[in-house]
């Protein structure tokens, strides 16, 4: 079962003043988890316990956020428990969630067929790593490290339009796709990171337990033209479908469509 215990990282201990409300959702709607708040020293000192093989490569990541990326999949790895970015809010409690599979994920983003066949998806999901549960041992958070290191070694000077591909969310979405993963849940897209402009209001936020808030610090605002826009827009899940788990996605991973 995965421990009740939730992970989070920042630079420092000084949180931006909008994100401090938001970890203390975590804390007040999970009275009885244990919270774990790492600063970029802690940081350091986990990935050289957990991983000294790969402390050198991580080191040499040429952006923080990379390095942030890499850490959760460690963080992981070595404790298990619930991994959420600093501007992901708790909405609902996650005992309930503990139970579903050793390793349980979210859907960040339904694509568009164009945006799934420019990414080279297997399907038109794209799997989130801003919040992420998992039991401690899991194999899927090693092969993502090992996968961060060996694309990062293929790409020295990585760009920030690259970091998602090196570290992030198109990285892990890509290494789930590439075989059948039992022991892995996938929720629907609205249970851990509905949409940005998703409805806060019931019955739409029925299974709704987080939300993201992109603050988005380490991405360049870039303006985009609108057919770009219609093409990487985020379809809306049906909000009634039946149980948590994503249906489209259960047949990779062995688990039911109805928890």
């Amino acid at each position: 079962m995965i421990p009740g215990t939730i992970i989070q990282t920042w630079r420092d201990a000084s949180l931006p003043g909008r994100a401090v409300p938001l970890c203390e959702s975590w804390r007040r709607l999970n009275p009885g988890m244990r919270h774990m708040f790492f600063d970029d020293e802690a940081c350091r000192r986990l990935v050289a316990e957990t991983v000294p093989q790969f402390l050198d490569a991580w080191l040499a990541l040429p952006h923080a956020v990379m390095r942030a990326d890499f850490f959760r999949y460690a963080a992981l790895y070595r404790h298990g428990g619930i991994y959420a970015d600093i501007d992901m809010e708790c909405v609902r409690p996650l005992a309930g969630l503990l139970a579903l599979a050793p390793v349980v994920l979210g859907v960040e983003a339904r694509l568009t067929a164009r945006r799934q066949r420019e990414l080279g998806y297997a399907r038109p999901a794209q799997i989130a790593n801003c919040m992420m549960l998992a039991e401690p041992g899991q194999p899927f958070f090693m092969e993502a490290m090992a996968r961060c290191v060996e694309l990062a070694a293929g790409d020295p000077e990585v760009g920030r339009e690259r970091i998602e591909d090196v570290t992030g969310p198109r990285m892990l979405t890509r290494l789930f796709y590439e075989r059948r993963r039992p022991g892995i849940a996938v929720l629907r897209q609205m249970v851990l990171t509905p949409p940005r402009h998703y409805p806060d209001l019931w019955p739409l936020n029925a299974r709704v337990h987080a939300r993201h808030h992109f603050f988005g610090t380490w991405k360049a605002e870039t303006a985009r033209p609108l057919s770009r826009v219609w093409i990487e827009r985020d379809r809306w899940p049906n909000p009634f479908g039946a149980g948590l788990l994503d249906a489209e996605l259960s047949d990779m991973t062995g688990a039911g469509s109805r928890v």
